[in-house]
């Protein structure tokens, strides 16, 4: 028997990571961690927008950098880590915003993260099962 993994695509990933983090919220929310599942939602939506943003930027560099011969709009690149300091202004305008206790919120922020990784793993392996079988 030989071991053959597949490759999930994108969208498989989104899907199942919005379950995921979904799902780990709302039993945060129904054992009374409010706070603990906010934190859960954002961090699941910021790991999925994230991923999204990534994919669109990526084809767009590839394709400026195919386009120009080879060369690298520095514009583009600076547009990567630009991102991630928009979402920490998003990140503390929401617990300004929800007034959320900030030591549960970011447990809940982390568990949200930690939802990404655990959509990878389960859409990996679907697709090395699906991979198997044909």
């Amino acid at each position: 028997m030989t071991l053959s993994f597949g490759i999930p695509s994108i969208g498989a990933i989104q899907r199942t990571n919005a379950v995921v983090a979904a799902a780990s919220a709302a039993v945060l929310a129904a054992a009374g961690m409010r706070d603990i599942a906010f934190g859960c939602v954002l961090g699941g939506a910021i790991v999925i927008l994230n991923l999204y943003l990534l994919t669109i930027l990526g084809r767009m560099l590839i394709a400026a950098a195919g386009a120009s011969g080879g060369s690298h709009s520095r514009a583009g690149v600076l547009v990567l880590p630009l991102k991630l300091l928009i979402y920490a202004g998003l990140i503390y305008l929401a617990l300004r915003w929800a007034k959320v206790e900030p030591a549960r919120f970011g447990i809940g922020f982390g568990l949200g993260v930690l939802t990404q990784f655990l959509a990878i793993v389960i859409e990996t392996g679907r697709a090395s099962l699906r991979g198997a079988v044909n």
